[in-house]
């Protein structure tokens, strides 16, 4: 487990505060890719971080004076990062996140579940958290997207775990002398982090719903999951699949706060945004990823896909 350490007491002393704060940012910015940092109060700024790489999953823990972390659809077309974040306060301090229009406010043992892919904002003092590829959750958890900058509760014993598992691993200094344990320490965080999110949706939606709504309503997102890319698809056709009216196909989806067009749209520009960044499918035109997508103007998709990610299919590709 390689482990990076760096703090602002490294930087040049003979800066003054101000440009120590723009220093860093840069650092940040040239290794983790594109934000926009500014203290939260007018502390003197310092900041210590920790990253290590765990197989494909990456952790990490800071602390410092609070700040102001501020990531842009601009910053998002820059870099094209889109892993998920998880973050645990653990700080006496609040910490908050805000992404999709909605806004988490944490205590200390809470935690923020967003996207690298997405304009956010968020603020914190001391924190501890891991970074994990879309696809690789998308495996262990279906539609985690309907998660993010959903408060999750704190006493999930899933939740727990995760943070002790956290501590562990930045406190064995040993495991950077076993790089072969990384596989292993990598599925535990994402058994950890399923169970944790997965707690998270069931409660929600119990919440919301009956038990049986839920479960129709489960096997409905299965659905839109399985035929979104399919240009015809329609409330209808997962209403006749599942022998349901399509009325209540929309009434069920109402419970979990996205209809289904919405979720249609959004997997189907999730899939032309991977698309579009894969090497893979460079010489295939935009028209060509719009069409396997499940659009059926190429029109449309430009519009939907700038609102989206803040950048045309085409500036988003270069």
């Amino acid at each position: 487990m390689h482990r990076l350490v760096f703090s602002s007491d490294e930087l040049p002393a003979e800066l003054d505060d101000q440009a120590r704060l723009r220093l860093w940012r840069d650092i940040y910015v040239a290794r983790y890719g594109e934000f926009d940092f500014d203290r939260a109060d007018d502390a003197p700024f310092s900041m210590r971080s920790e990253f290590a790489a765990v197989g494909d999953v990456a952790i990490a823990r800071a602390s410092g004076t609070p700040f102001v972390a501020t990531r842009t659809a601009q910053n998002v077309a820059a870099d094209k990062h889109d892993d998920f974040v998880i973050g645990l306060n653990r700080a006496n301090s609040l910490s908050h996140m805000l992404q999709r229009g909605r806004e988490v406010i944490c205590t200390t043992g809470q935690m923020m579940f967003w996207s690298y892919g997405e304009a956010s904002k968020s603020g914190a003092e001391r924190w501890i958290g891991l970074t994990i590829p879309r696809a690789r959750l998308r495996e262990s958890i279906a539609d985690p997207e309907d998660l993010i900058a959903r408060p999750i509760d704190p006493n999930t014993p899933a939740l727990r775990h995760l943070g002790r598992y956290l501590d562990f691993l930045f406190a064995s200094q040993e495991l950077d002398d076993e790089p072969f344990l990384a596989a292993a320490h990598a599925a535990t965080l994402l058994d950890l982090t399923a169970l944790t999110l997965g707690a998270g949706r069931d409660a929600a939606e119990l919440a919301r719903a009956g038990g049986l709504r839920a479960a129709r309503a489960r096997e409905i997102i299965a659905e839109i999951r399985k035929d979104f890319a399919n240009p015809a698809f329609s409330a209808e056709i997962v209403g006749a699949r599942l022998g349901l009216s399509p009325r209540y196909v929309q009434e069920l989806l109402q419970d979990t706060e996205f209809t289904f067009s919405e979720r249609v749209l959004e997997l189907r520009l999730q899939k032309a945004r991977i698309m579009l960044a894969d090497p893979r499918h460079v010489r295939l035109k935009i028209s060509d990823i719009a069409f396997a997508c499940g659009f059926n103007e190429v029109s449309y998709f430009n519009r939907c896909f700038r609102r989206r990610f803040g950048a045309s299919p085409t500036q988003y590709r270069q």
